[in-house]
């Protein structure tokens, strides 16, 4: 029951990354607007490091994990956090990566042999 829970949850990250990834580029197109700049990076981060692994999980720190992900997502939030100008779309579409991305790395992609 977990194992298809956690894998259910793995593939609606996908959707969601693939999802907000591609709106953003659609919204850059379309109209620019700095905010959907912060948006494509925290979307495409772990997206492309699922597809071509580039950070392997090492870091000081055992609780941190996927660490230039992680840093490449907070600073997507960041950059929107200081560019919108209003709650809108880059805003809900980034608190829905960045809690996908936060319950994927930590609870789904967790190691359960070490529990």
């Amino acid at each position: 029951m977990m194992h298809s829970l956690k894998r259910t949850c793995g593939m609606l990250f996908l959707g969601w990354m693939g999802f907000s990834a591609a709106f953003a580029l659609w919204s850059l197109a379309a109209q620019f607007a700095w905010p959907w700049l912060g948006v494509l990076l925290a979307a495409s981060a772990p997206l492309v490091n699922h597809f071509w692994p580039y950070d392997r999980g090492r870091s000081m720190n055992m609780k941190v994990r996927l660490p230039l992900v992680s840093l490449l997502v907070m600073i997507g939030v960041a950059w929107v956090l200081l560019t919108v100008p209003e709650r809108g779309r880059p805003l809900w579409l980034l608190l829905g990566t960045l809690g996908s991305f936060l319950l994927h790395t930590y609870w789904a992609g967790g190691d359960d042999a070490r529990h």
